[in-house]
């Protein structure tokens, strides 16, 4: 849909009366990172400040945000009040505490982060991160990597780059992990960007930084595996212990045992049996996915969809998403 289309779609009654047709449902907004000014090459799971505080300032004027967990178990009761809503956060960037925080803390909204426990509170950024870096920070002029979709591909541009970038992490997460691991390797050796990166906007979040947000009310934290792994990509005796840890790590360091859980990537072809019995066996009550859609009564509590936010969605587009006024013109229930 064009950004035109959507503009005049948020000038007729379409979004009120969307909001009002999807009254016992609950919205669930996944973001990732929010930063001062946008990324170059484009990135996007770094929301810029700008779109973050005109989304929030919307949100607070036609939605009560709740936390998740308290949503999602008043979902099931049948007792979520009209317009409730819950903020996620992906993966656990520093920028959630030093950027997005002081804008929540705004509207006295609740969001609840996802960390990825084995390197959090480290310099050491995610694996894809440190792939968008190399691209960002290469001075090659093109890379060549046939098994990855890329064939002399070029990176004079920022929009070469971003290009580039997006074709290799995509097919890199649908390999097993033992040869993710080593075409990662040669991608990074061919950008000549082997050796540690400064992860700039993609630091991570430090246990003091979690500790301390747990302390204001505010947020609330759950496991998202060791190192961001897509689960069903692992050896069999891995998947359990990626969840497990992670689990682990979060109760230890906040004293509290999380009741939620969000899967690396998490569409549906990338958790699988093996990690919902390891969900089960720790008690956790709810796992989210990235399977776009909003949370209604019998939904599936290891698959919990949400409605993913990026810096490529425009305010409205955003509002339809939010709204429901996308899935209603879509033919969804």
């Amino acid at each position: 849909m064009s950004d035109l289309l959507a503009r005049v779609l948020c000038a007729t009654p379409l979004p009120a009366l969307a909001r009002a047709r999807r009254r016992d449902a609950l919205p669930v907004l996944m973001y990732h990172g929010v930063v001062e000014r946008p990324l170059s090459p484009a990135c996007w799971h770094q929301l810029p400040l700008d779109a973050f505080r005109r989304q929030m300032a919307w949100v607070a004027r036609h939605h009560r945000v709740v936390p998740l967990a308290e949503g999602l178990a008043r979902l099931e009761a049948g007792t979520l009040e009209r317009g409730s809503l819950a903020i996620t956060f992906d993966d656990g960037y520093r920028n959630v505490a030093t950027t997005a925080a002081p804008v929540l803390a705004a509207h006295g909204m609740h969001a609840t982060v996802f960390l990825v426990s084995d390197v959090t509170g480290t310099d050491e950024p995610l694996w894809p991160d440190r792939l968008y870096l190399a691209f960002a920070r290469t001075a090659a002029a093109a890379v060549d990597a046939p098994d990855l979709g890329l064939v002399a591909a070029p990176l004079r541009t920022p929009r070469d780059r971003a290009a580039a970038y997006a074709t290799s992490v995509r097919a890199l997460k649908g390999l097993p992990l033992p040869e993710k691991e080593a075409r990662l390797a040669a991608l990074l050796a061919a950008l000549r960007r082997e050796g540690p990166e400064d992860p700039g906007e993609f630091r991570l979040l430090r246990w003091d930084e979690v500790e301390a947000m747990q302390r204001t009310g505010r947020f609330a934290f759950g496991g998202h595996s060791t190192r961001h792994e897509i689960l069903a990509r692992m050896p069999d005796g891995q998947v359990a212990a990626a969840i497990g840890r992670s689990h682990e790590a979060v109760a230890a360091r906040t004293g509290t045992t999380p009741t939620v859980f969000a899967y690396p990537n998490g569409r549906a072809m990338d958790f699988d049996d093996r990690a919902r019995a390891a969900l089960d066996h720790l008690g956790v009550r709810y796992a989210l996915a990235t399977v776009e859609g909003f949370v209604r009564r019998g939904f599936d509590r290891l698959a919990v969809p949400r409605l993913s936010v990026g810096s490529d969605l425009s305010f409205a587009r955003f509002r339809l998403l939010v709204s429901g006024a996308l899935e209603a013109l879509r033919g969804r229930r």
